[in-house]
């Protein structure tokens, strides 16, 4: 069993200097001991978490607002990812270089491998809080560094479950470490002395925060921000197939997801019956207390963040946009899934600002060419979609989207923990996944023997 967690205090900022000094001192003798041993411990934090998992999915539902059955895949999700994390160090290899080929260099022997970085800052979201702990956390540990976490205020409670359990599994609690607090912690963190790598998931706001603070040392940055990702419904698509993978691309943590489907730009000829469709789909959503097993879409992380997509939703209206279902207005932190039809192309919405919230934004595009031109002049680049049944032109315009990872036929939100997820433009910096977070949280040494390779053999080998 997982024991509960304690009631835990808010880090004041002049803190955070003393909690990374600590990982920085017990990261050296963690980074001794052998990968085999590290990734024993987060294999037996899986063991010991496996048992809790409805509990904890109760948990991260209560606290995050996800619906619960999202709140079971994503504990399940977690567990899996400390197991995938160990097997990724075991076998976290280096290369033997080709020395050969260069005069002068023809007898040396030039290896690489991968080193820690020391103490890494994973600074946390409040839509994924123990997958992403798990997906920096687990990758860092068994790469030989130490953590310091700062979890979401408003969503800290599964992640120090989660933390609690690989101290229990032999990680030394200073090399797992957690401060708690808003914007000055998580500054002090990113700019305390001692701190190797930021990783960071969250607003591109934040993630330009950080740079500036890690700028005057070089520190490495891993940062997955925001996203406004663009999908592309051509005039031959599946209705069906696009309505079905909208609604669960859109409405996973009650639309508040990085990845999610923010902007449908799609053919003009099917552009009405399209918002008729994700209108009847929208009426169909259950909102309700996240705990409730019949709930789809559960309340937003706090009413100030239900507001928020109220208001941007009255924007979209007074620029030209039509709210085809769902209402204007929220109800305390719920707000029920609308869809906005017809938005301009120069609508904010349409472009730089991203709704995070059950939102569907229409708009409508004459020509595959045009649409692909509104879909990349958003200053974000995450993840994209295309919906068509011909493939060549789909992939033609794939290669030409820019973002960090396109999906044909399918939804945008879309992380399996085998592909490298990541942005480009203003949607983050670095990639993750099994083994890709690994290499981000690492570094490449090259060590050389000159003259090792011996020119002849005695015994009649040599040549």
């Amino acid at each position: 069993m997982v024991a509960p967690q304690p009631p835990h205090e808010l880090t004041p900022a002049e803190q955070v200097q003393g909690v990374v000094d600590r990982a920085a001192v017990a990261q050296r003798p963690w980074a001794r001991l052998p990968v085999r041993e590290r990734a024993a411990a987060l294999d037996r934090a899986a063991a010991a978490l496996e048992p809790d998992a409805g509990e904890l999915a109760e948990l991260l539902a209560a606290e995050s607002g996800k619906p619960l059955g999202q709140a079971e895949f994503e504990v399940g999700g977690a567990i899996a990812l400390l197991r995938g994390n160990a097997e990724e160090g075991r076998r976290l290899g280096g290369r033997v270089l080709p020395t050969e080929g260069n005069t002068g260099t023809e007898y040396d022997l030039a290896t690489t491998r991968r080193e820690p970085l020391g103490v890494i800052a994973a600074i946390l979201p409040f839509n994924f809080p123990v997958e992403l702990f798990v997906e920096k956390c687990a990758a860092a540990l068994v790469a030989g560094n130490a953590v310091v976490a700062k979890p979401p205020p408003d969503a800290p409670l599964a992640i120090e479950r989660f933390r609690l359990a690989l101290v229990g599994a032999g990680v030394p609690a200073d090399a797992i470490a957690a401060v708690h607090g808003g914007a000055d912690v998580g500054a002090a963190l990113a700019g305390a002395d001692g701190v190797a790598a930021v990783s960071l998931t969250g607003s591109t706001a934040a993630g330009v925060a950080v740079a500036k603070a890690a700028a005057p040392t070089l520190r490495r940055l891993h940062l997955e921000l925001g996203g406004n990702n663009a999908c592309i419904v051509l005039a031959d698509a599946d209705l069906d197939l696009l309505v079905a993978e909208a609604v669960r691309g859109r409405l996973m943590m009650n639309g508040q997801a990085c990845s999610a489907t923010k902007r449908i730009i799609v053919a003009a000829a099917l552009h009405d019956e399209l918002a008729d469709r994700l209108a009847s789909a929208a009426a169909e959503q259950v909102v309700g207390p996240a705990r409730a097993r019949e709930t789809t879409v559960g309340p937003l992380i706090n009413p100030d963040a239900a507001a928020r997509v109220a208001a941007q939703v009255g924007t979209a209206v007074s620029q030209g946009g039509r709210l085809a279902a769902g209402a204007d207005g929220a109800d305390g932190a719920y707000f029920a899934p609308a869809v906005l039809a017809g938005l301009p192309p120069e609508s904010d919405i349409a472009r730089d600002e991203e709704v995070f919230g059950p939102v569907f934004s229409l708009i409508p595009a004459a020509t595959p060419e045009r649409a692909l031109e509104i879909a990349n002049a958003s200053e974000y680049g995450l993840m994209a979609s295309v919906f068509s049944a011909d493939l060549e032109l789909a992939w033609a315009l794939a290669e030409r989207l820019e973002a960090g990872g396109v999906v044909i036929n399918g939804s945008d939100n879309y992380r399996p923990p085998v592909i490298p997820f990541g942005g480009v433009k203003l949607s983050g910096v670095g990639r993750e996944g099994l083994g890709y977070t690994i290499e981000e949280l690492s570094r490449e040494k090259t060590i050389v023997l000159r003259r090792f390779r011996r020119r002849t053999v005695d015994g009649g080998l040599g040549g």
